[in-house]
């Protein structure tokens, strides 16, 4: 069942901003998105979306790897 929430998850925000997003969780409450390449406009959705809940959200983009990856962590 864990699995499929967290597949329901990645779906959603993959929907939202509009390119495939994969997740990973660090913890309890914390956990990344990640996507293949640039893309400042999805990057800035996830993060807003997450950011109106008052979670902590921090992003880079990583040329050396072409990733984009959003760090959250939940109040």
């Amino acid at each position: 069942m864990k699995n499929a929430k967290i597949q329901a998850v990645k779906e959603f925000i993959s929907q939202y901003a509009g390119i495939m997003v994969d997740m990973t969780i660090r913890d309890s409450k914390s956990f990344t998105f990640h996507f293949e390449g640039e893309n400042k406009n999805a990057m800035i959705k996830i993060a807003k979306y997450f950011i109106t809940g008052n979670a902590k959200v921090e992003y880079l983009y990583d040329s050396e790897i072409d990733s984009t990856m959003i760090f959250v962590d939940v109040a």
